[in-house]
């Protein structure tokens, strides 16, 4: 018989996962416990959250979800969920990795659907959502000041204009 609390886990599991906007699969093993607290406060800082699971409790979790992995997951498994930002938190990991050698990727989960590791770093290439929106406004300006710069310069050369003509005229 399945204990209750297991049960409640994996609806836990199955609920912060459809809440999230992506989560990662990671193997955490390697990272040194001030590493790992360091991860879990940037992850956090960017809208995420970063927990240690059982594997079978992700892997029921994922399966009521209509997720089926590839092989059975092994080793110690964490998740960081995305919750804000559907890259941000995940670049987090990715640049401790970078850093430490560790956490490793295992698998990915972008709108309800399972991401390979290479899947899952081409998602994290792509520019943060801050970055995207501050290009996007970039562009919607430039128009704009390109505008008010040619209908100031007409401006300005026509009174630049009639002020020599007045003073031509103030010599004569």
């Amino acid at each position: 018989m399945v204990a209750p609390s297991k049960i409640y886990q994996v609806e836990d599991i199955k609920q912060k996962l459809e809440s999230a906007k992506s989560a990662a699969l990671v193997d955490y093993q390697g990272l040194t416990a001030e590493q790992s607290a360091s991860l879990r406060q940037k992850i956090k800082a960017q809208g995420g959250q970063m927990e240690v699971l059982k594997n079978t409790l992700i892997s029921r979790a994922l399966e009521t979800l209509g997720i089926k992995l590839p092989e059975t997951l092994t080793g110690p498994t964490a998740v960081i969920f995305a919750n804000d930002d559907e890259i941000a938190p995940l670049k987090e990991s990715e640049k401790t990795q970078k850093e430490a050698g560790k956490p490793e990727f295992k698998y990915g989960i972008f709108e309800q659907k399972l991401l390979s590791v290479e899947e899952l770093k081409k998602l994290l290439s792509l520019p943060s959502k801050s970055h995207l929106l501050a290009q996007f406004v970039a562009g919607l300006k430039n128009p704009l000041q390109r505008l008010a710069y040619s209908l100031s310069f007409h401006q300005t050369k026509f009174v630049l204009t009639l002020k020599a003509l007045s003073e031509k005229k103030g010599q004569a």
